[in-house]
């Protein structure tokens, strides 16, 4: 028991004690500015991706040079549990995923420790690339620099010359990341029917110009007391003048190379290429931040910049615009779920006031609440926490049990007014008699969130925050109710109670004589908790499932995969009549566009792509419709597309920390990549005739034919060739080779050595090689075998293992039935005896999510009965709070059943947080019944129902009304919050029928029978 002396001590102090609290609010709002703001919790991830890039490198020669080393080395980095591969042409990219008790930095330093040694075993070539799984590797600002004037190739020198260094520059830029960019390359373009003629190689070319590009160290010398380094500056100041390098032919002579090549400004034959809604010609770019810097304050940054570039860039026709700025979800979420606080806050007080008919009281309470919050932000900042959707779900959560301390003891206080008290003896009494065992009910809610601590995974991670900043706010919530509302209720109260009979009055007395009829039919709780827990657990059974809700972010990605084979060039026509139908659409605001490469990689084929569209701010339309309006218009259009995804932003990012591809995915395991490849074809077909099932696409497929050339046995011997000229030549004739490099200013240029005569390439068997042996050109015929292999599978391993991966959307809400679908297609499809389908995806996710809060929920339970006996120290009593508890679930169900709402981990989550509410109310219920004076059973049990019926209806009320906000959606950033809060208020309303009449009715049936035995 507090002592009454501890109250006079706070009363007589009250303006230090407000001043303290008032101190701290206003360090707690300008703290507020410092945190970071994000979608997700600002948190690494222990996944670290190795993507390695080699040309065009064939699959096979991919794979057997470099994705088998890598993987098998890289499988034995300490903490590795899963590695996933994907091979295709010229690229390979491994995603590590390591155990959850790894720290990620010591994950990314055994990684790049392990990548260091293995680059002595891969080739020279290759380009390898590590990335931790951080905030900053998502881009939180895209861009395009466009023109209808200038090339692509004279776009990106602009930008990477002269606007990154501006860019990254800045505080908090990590990188500006060029998507696709076209370098400018200097081609010496050779006419082989004239080098022919001369009888020279392309080899004894390539060494002539190489050696006009030198620059190579002589010596050093000293001239008048200076020293001077001597260099061969072989270098041209103008590339044309190569054009008068001499060429030495057999007899003395020479020509120039202007006789049989000419030189021409081109671009280095990349395989990306980008683009933008509003510019013929254009280069994406993004922006990445330090992991600790705030997006809404680098954006405003970099939009400050590129503003005053852009006036520079004015004149020269060329503009940089801003595509997708993940900011604006950002801010909107936040000041959505920011308006629901303070929307639900202004409804709980409203309720307040209706029970207490109160204003000054009331108005106080509300001016208490955020005081409250700014106080608990200090303790987010202490925590490192940032904010986000579920830190802020968590202080929209906790409105209840925030203005659930500050009522009772408010109600409690009124109460002692009412017999008669003066105001200084009501509050103290009143206070003393409330705030312990309130104290201790507050203990056992936040226990309740304790076993949240030990969720493993992403979930685990997410939730952590949103049960951390709950817990926080209930704590500075208890310290409120102790040290600042007797001070209120001192300042605010009358000095003395007014006998009057308000309507709650009337209510409260015609509850007590009806719950006192009630008691002689006490045995009718029984079979009421009976068909309540039925009725939930039939509602479990029957509601739908699924993982996340589905929300509103405002842009959407359009992932497209063309046949196999299909060049840059034709898939860049194709994406850009894509483009045209988009901009068709009145609510698509811009689009950038990616081939080559993509959002979350840095490698794809060149037939494969995908669009990020944003929509404007004021629609009428959801992002649903609109995605249903892109996908019949394209597929319509584009009959031949192997692939479509009409994924979010952020769902697409969450994919990717989650390590899943899709909502759901079946995975086939097997042993040869051609026939997963087959088998994946016939299994997607047959889940695409399924109603319920949209976008399936096989993620594992074919790459670009190949043409196959193979050295024959008698090639040295008699034409005097081996396979490296064979390499050499075939490699000059087809790609061409780097033969140097021109400087200009500290821009480097490279020179390629191509030939004019590409149709002669067109037909390989008829291509001239140089035959030493014979001193002439020969037909490759002569040397060499030519076979054709039109259908090349890409090669996905899951832990050393071939893989078949095919990704599946669903309509609706209702992940279970869908995967039930997925499962009978899967024994329909006959696939055989050593293909091993297994379904993954979010569905996965969403197993162990649920197995998890499903067991926090058991334990929650647990330690409310634990310290419920020791609190009380009476079976019956722990008996009667666990069924009030546990019931009250069924209240959640009914609520999510009724609105249509799957039940997902938020809806999880909201059943935790009813459970902590409850049994706050409950402890108080026994503790009156304890505490009773009355002697005679009924008589106790009416004295503590009837003394709690106030506060627990207006505590109840207003908590369900709080989330009222966030269960309309108001706002796009409180969609996925919804569920949580319709849970909420369902579990709340519910939970008032069961604590003031089935829970009386069963303890005094209960209490009854023990009795008499």
């Amino acid at each position: 028991m507090i002592s009454k002396d501890f109250f006079i001590f706070i009363i007589k102090r009250k303006f230090a004690i407000m001043l303290i609290f008032l101190l701290l609010a206003i360090i707690g709002y300008y703290t507020s500015n410092s945190i970071t703001k994000d979608i997700f919790p600002n948190v690494y991830f222990p996944r670290v991706e190795v993507a390695i890039e080699n040309g065009y490198t064939p699959t096979k020669q991919m794979l057997l040079e470099i994705t088998k080393p890598a993987e098998e080395s890289l499988k034995t980095v300490q903490g590795v549990e899963k590695i996933v591969s994907k091979t295709s042409i010229g690229s390979t990219e491994i995603n590590l995923y390591f155990n959850w008790s790894t720290n990620p930095f010591t994950a990314y330093q055994l990684v790049l420790a392990r990548v260091s040694e293995l680059k002595n075993v891969l080739p020279p070539t290759a380009k390898v690339v590590v990335r931790q799984a951080t905030p900053s590797m998502y881009p939180i600002g895209i861009y395009a620099i466009g023109s209808d004037a200038k090339s692509q190739t004279q776009l990106t020198d602009i930008l990477y010359y002269k606007i990154k260094p501006l860019i990254i520059s800045l505080p908090g830029v990590y990188d500006l990341e060029i998507k696709a960019p076209q370098w400018q390359e200097f081609h010496v373009v050779i006419d082989t029917d004239k080098l022919n003629s001369y009888n020279i190689s392309l080899d004894y070319l390539k060494s002539v110009i190489y050696d006009q590009t030198k620059i190579d160290f002589l010596g050093i010398t000293e001239m008048l007391n200076k020293q001077y380094v001597i260099t061969l500056y072989q270098k041209p100041d103008d590339v044309y003048k190569l054009l008068d390098v001499k060429i030495p032919l057999s007899g003395g002579r020479y020509i120039n190379l202007s006789e049989v090549a000419t030189i021409i400004n081109s671009k280095y034959p990349s395989r990306s290429i980008s683009g933008f809604s509003h510019a013929k010609n254009a280069v994406v770019f993004n922006i990445l931040r330090q992991p600790d810097a705030d997006t809404t304050t680098v954006i405003q940054n970099v939009d400050s910049q590129i503003e005053s570039i852009n006036k520079s860039l004015e004149k020269e026709g060329i503009r940089i615009y801003k595509s997708y700025d993940s900011s604006v979800f950002i801010k909107e979420s936040i000041k959505s779920v920011r308006d629901a606080i303070v929307l639900g806050s202004i409804i709980a007080v409203l309720i307040l006031f209706i029970f207490l008919r109160k204003l000054k009281l009331s108005f106080a309470t509300l001016l208490t609440l955020p005081v409250v919050f700014f106080i608990t932000i200090i303790g987010i900042k202490i925590l490192g926490l940032d904010f986000n959707l579920f830190s802020l779900g968590g202080m929209a959560a906790a409105i209840g049990g925030l203005v659930d301390h500050l009522i009772i003891v408010i109600e409690n206080i009124d109460r002692h007014l009412k017999m008669g008290k003066d105001k200084l003896n009501a509050i103290i009494d009143g206070s003393r008699e409330i705030l312990p065992i309130m104290t201790a009910a507050t203990l056992i809610s936040t226990l309740v969130f304790l076993p949240l601590l030990f969720v493993p995974g992403v979930v685990g991670v997410f939730l952590k925050q949103l049960g951390l900043v709950l817990v926080l706010t209930y704590i500075v919530s208890q310290i409120a109710a102790i040290f600042l509302v007797p001070i209120v209720a001192y300042m605010l109260l009358p000095n003395s109670f007014k006998s009057q009979e308000d309507f709650i009055s009337r209510l409260e007395k015609r509850y007590e004589t009806f719950l006192e009829r009630l008691f002689k039919y006490d045995f009718v709780s029984l079979p009421l908790i009976l068909i309540i827990a039925l009725i939930g657990f039939l509602l479990f059974r029957v509601i739908p499932t699924t993982f996340l809700p589905k929300w509103d972010e405002g842009s959407f990605v359009v992932d497209f995969t063309l046949p196999a084979g299909t060049p840059l060039e034709e898939s860049y026509k194709t994406a850009m009549e894509m483009g045209k139908i988009l901009n068709s659409i009145p609510e698509v605001k811009s689009w950038t566009l990616r081939i080559g490469t993509s959002l979350g990689h840095v490698v794809k084929q060149p037939n494969i792509g995908d669009f990020l569209v944003v929509l404007n701010e004021n629609r009428t339309r959801s992002i649903f419709d609109i995605e249903d309006e892109v996908r019949k218009k394209i597929e319509a259009k584009f009959n031949n597309l192997e692939e479509f995804d009409l994924p979010q932003v952020v769902e697409d990012r969450l994919a990717d920390i989650l390590g899943e591809e899709a909502p759901i995915s079946v995975i086939l395991y097997g042993y040869d990549p051609d026939k997963l490849v087959k088998y994946g074809f016939k299994l997607r077909d047959l889940l695409r005739e399924k109603p319920i099932l949209t976008e399936v696409n096989l993620k594992t497929a074919f790459t670009s034919g190949e043409i196959r050339i193979r050295l024959k046995t008698e090639a040295q011997s008699i034409y005097g060739l081996n396979l490296n000229d064979l390499y050499q030549q075939l490699y000059n004739a087809y790609w061409g080779n780097v033969v140097g490099n021109i400087v200009y200013g500290e821009k480097i240029i490279n020179l390629r050595l191509i030939s004019i005569d590409r149709q002669q390439f067109l037909n390989p068997e008829n291509v001239k090689i140089y035959s030493p042996a014979v001193g002439r050109f020969i037909p490759l015929s002569q040397v060499a075998g030519v076979s054709y292999m039109t259908n090349v599978p890409e090669i996905t391993h899951y832990n050393l293992s071939p893989v078949a991966v095919i990704t599946v959307r669903f309509k609706g809400n209702d992940m279970s039935k869908a995967v039930k679908v997925v499962s009978q297609t899967i024994q329909e499809a006959n696939l055989p005896s050593d293909i091993t389908p297994v379904i993954s995806g979010f569905y996965k996710q969403q197993q162990k999510s649920f197995k998890s809060l499903m067991l926090v929920i058991l334990a929650a339970l647990t330690l409310i009965g634990i310290f419920t006996m020791i609190l009380f120290v009476d079976t019956k009593i722990t008996v009667s709070v666990l069924l009030a508890v546990i019931l009250t679930l069924t209240g959640v169900l009914t609520a999510l059943f009724i609105t249509g709402k799957p039940l997902d981990i938020t809806g999880l989550i909201g059943m935790l947080i009813v459970l902590s509410i409850v049994i706050n109310n409950n402890v108080l219920i026994f503790d009156f019944y304890k505490n009773a004076a009355e002697e005679k059973l009924e008589k106790r049990i009416l004295y503590a129902t009837a003394s709690r019926f106030r506060p627990i209806t207006m505590t109840m009320l207003s908590n369900a009304f709080a989330m009222l906000p966030i269960a309309l959606a108001i706002g796009s950033g409180t969609q996925i919050l919804q569920d949580l809060a319709i849970s909420m208020i369902g579990g709340l309303i519910f939970a008032i029928f069961l604590n003031l009449l089935i829970i009386p009715m069963f303890f005094h049936f209960l209490s009854r029978i023990v009795s008499k035995s």
